[in-house]
Order: structure tokens, then sequence, then C-alpha cells
């Protein structure tokens, strides 16, 4: 027990060293990224198997799906709305692209194209491993790829979007008072992380959806909820970025080998696609490019809604739309990945 919490210390005590770093030399997302940068070099180094605190990590989600909730206005739902119908079409389209890509990549690099496609579709890793098991796919490969492409879009995608955006457009400024909230919201935060525990088995990512959808709706409503203090949204990115970088290891990206090299291209060539069609987005409808592109990028709901509050872009309006993409993921895709099935295994 204490020897787990010293390296939690130590995991901690480097992460806030290259959160200081980062800050330093301007790069984005410093509150994920440094811990995620510090936790992978230091899990390349120590021989010991290092862990995130399950408490910690819940408690951190939770507070990061509170704060996307708190962005969230009157207006959030007229302007997402109209976006329901052109965001689905595209997000359609996308997907498509990804199923194609990866059966020329499964060719490419000699898989079997069931491997190659849901290795290749944005949908999550706990999502598309399950399905692979399923359809008896490569999982060790599938993981890897995803493991891959989070690595590539939590680096790409915000320093691409601090670079297009953050000279022209403001950021979004956060609560600086560490002791604002006040005793309604202390409560109605404990009360919701009981129910996001209680639901724990029965909802995807129930620590960030509950308290983003329940404080949203009580925004909607014009029902008075505090912001979360700057500085415990700051600790919350800090400990969801450790629990990335756990995620990612030298040895899992050997696995993968040359493969490797072939998806991380492809993931790029992904990120670039989302990019234009962000463009034609924002064109064809009233959004700003820096939300129509992080509404469209295939990385997370939690890192892309952090990434908008960053560069100035709306982060309800990318957090409902990443989230409509995510049910659909879950909801549609495993139907027509099943369908598909048979195909993809005689193939």
């Amino acid at each position: 027990m204490m020897k787990q919490a010293s390296y939690l210390l130590l995991m901690y005590t480097t992460s806030l060293l290259m959160v200081g770093f980062f800050l330093l030399v301007n790069i984005p997302l410093p509150w994920i990224l440094g811990p995620l940068v510090a936790v992978f070099l230091l899990n390349w180094f120590i021989k010991q198997r290092l862990e995130q605190n399950k408490t910690i990590l819940h408690i951190s989600f939770f507070i990061t799906g509170a704060q996307i909730g708190t962005t969230f206005t009157s207006s959030t739902i007229d302007k997402v709305l109209p976006y329901f119908l052109p965001f689905l079409i595209i997000t359609v389209l996308l997907i498509f692209v990804c199923i194609k890509s990866g059966e020329w990549l499964a060719k490419a690099a000699n898989m079997d194209k069931a491997t190659g496609v849901l290795g290749s579709i944005p949908g999550g890793l706990s999502v598309m491993v399950p399905m692979s098991d399923s359809l008896k796919a490569n999982t060790g490969l599938v993981a890897i790829f995803h493991t891959i492409r989070l690595m590539a879009v939590l680096f790409v995608v915000p320093l691409l979007a601090s670079l297009l955006f953050i000279h022209t457009e403001g950021q979004v400024t956060l609560n600086e008072n560490v002791i604002g909230m006040n005793g309604w919201t202390v409560l109605l935060y404990i009360m919701l992380f009981g129910v996001a525990y209680l639901l724990k088995n029965r909802i995807p990512a129930p620590y960030v959806l509950i308290p983003m959808l329940v404080i949203a709706t009580l925004k909607l409503l014009s029902i008075q909820v505090s912001d979360v203090p700057v500085s415990v949204y700051h600790a919350a990115q800090l400990s969801i970025g450790i629990h990335l970088g756990l995620s990612i290891t030298v040895a899992d990206i050997k696995k993968a080998g040359k493969y490797a090299w072939i998806y991380l291209l492809f993931t790029c060539v992904i990120i670039l696609l989302s990019t234009i069609l962000g463009f034609f987005f924002a064109k064809v409808t009233e959004l700003n490019f820096a939300t129509a592109m992080l509404s469209l990028a295939p990385g997370g709901l939690v890192e892309m809604a952090i990434t908008a509050g960053e560069v100035g872009a709306d982060p309800a309006i990318v957090g409902s739309l990443q989230l409509i993409r995510l049910l659909f993921i879950m909801l549609v895709l495993p139907m027509l990945i099943r369908k598909i099935s048979a195909k993809l295994n005689r193939q």
C-alpha cells in the first residue's frame, strides 16, 4: 500500500514538473499532455507497474463532465439542433471513409479485414475491443491501433487547433476562486457522483455523461450551478493525463511493429480530412471554424471539449456534437458491423 502511494506521488510530482515545462514553452493542453508525456516516459524507465488510483480518476472524470455541463447556456440547444442533420451526415461519411480505409490498410499490412476495419473506426477502445473479440479479429492489434490513434489525436489536434485559432479567438475563462462553489452545488455534485457510481455498469462513461447532462439541463432551465474552480479543473485534467499516459506503453507500440507507422499516417489523414470537413461544416452553418473542426475531430468527448475551452471554441456545442457521434457509434455501429461481419470474415 505504501509502495503504491509512493509511486502515485512520484507520478503526480513528475507530471507537475512537466506541466510547468509545457506552460513555459506554451505547448497546448499542458494539464493533460504534460502528465501524459511525463508518465509515458516514467513508465518506460521504471519496471514497477504503475497504476492510477481509480477513485481519483473517477472524480476527475466527474469534475470534467461537470465543467463541460456548466458551459451550456439557454441558447445551446437552439444552436445545436439546426446542425444535427448535417453533422450526422458528415459523421456517417467519416465512418464510411474509415471503414474503406481500414479495408485498404488490412490489404497493405497483410492482415484480416475485420482487424483493419475495427482498428480504423473512431469508436473508442472500450467499444471496439469487445466487438473485435466477437468478430474473431486480432484484438491485440485493434487495441494497439486505437492507442496509437488516441496518442496522435491528443497531440496533433490541440496543436493544430492552437496554431489555427488561439491568436484570433478569445479563450474561455474559468472561475479562479478555489472555494467558489456554493453549498447547493457541492451537494448536487455529491448526489450525482453517487448516481454515476450506481450506474457505472449500465451506461458508458457515467462519471462524465451524468454530470454533464444533468448540469447542462439545469443550466438550460436557468437554475444556478456554480462553475468548477480553475484549480480543481486543472487537478482533474492532471489526473486524466496521468491515466492516458499509463494507457500508452512502448511495449504496445513495439508489438504493432511496422503497422504502427501505417496506422499513425492513416490517423493523420483522418485528422486532416475532419479538419477539411470542419471547414465546410462551418461554411454551411453559423458555427465558427474552431467549434466545427473540434466537433468533427476523431478524439474523445472530454479531450475535444477541453481543447475547445483552450482555443475559444464553444465547449457546450463541441461536447454535444461529440456526444451525438459517441451515441451513434455505440448504438448504431455495432449493428452495422455485425451485419457485415460475415463478409469481413470471408474475405
